[in-house]
């Protein structure tokens, strides 16, 4: 019976077809690695994940840098000089400068550093500030200079 397989085999391979495979046997599966015996004295590795909740409601973002392009002058640093008052609010100018002594004209609505101009008086000026995405209202106020002023 052994000699009918090789002459099998030898016309498929003077033909240059490949002679068909014999099953085998399955395979034996890979040893397993022993089990490592740990004692109680050698440390042990313990992965444990961090979970973070941040209510955002009303607070500020807290991976938002606090330099940057948000940086500027502070309200803290604005100092009023003068206020250019008139009935039309459009027309209402105020002379504001900051903690360099550099100058701003700003009329309603126009903001400087963290600080945006909301109304303005003839006495006085409302800001509307945001520090850390919180917005608050604060008053600048002219001080009485002694000097008489045109109504």
């Amino acid at each position: 019976m052994r000699t009918g397989n090789y002459l099998v085999l030898a016309g498929f391979v003077a033909l240059g077809v490949a002679a068909p495979v014999r099953a085998q046997a399955p395979a034996t599966p890979p040893a397993t690695p022993p089990a490592t015996i740990v004692q109680a004295n050698d440390p042990q590795l313990k992965f444990e994940r961090e979970v973070f909740s941040y209510p955002g409601r009303s607070r500020r973002d807290p991976f938002m840098p606090l330099t940057g392009q948000n940086a500027g002058i502070m309200f803290s640093d604005i100092k009023l000089h003068m206020i250019l008052f008139d009935d039309d609010p459009s027309r209402s100018i105020v002379a504001v400068s900051d903690a360099a002594n550099k100058q701003y004209r700003l009329r309603r609505g126009d903001s400087v550093g963290n600080a945006t101009v909301v109304d303005i008086g003839r006495t006085r000026v409302v800001f509307s500030v945001s520090d850390f995405g919180i917005r608050r209202q604060e008053v600048l106020e002219m001080k009485p200079t002694g000097r008489s002023v045109l109504r």
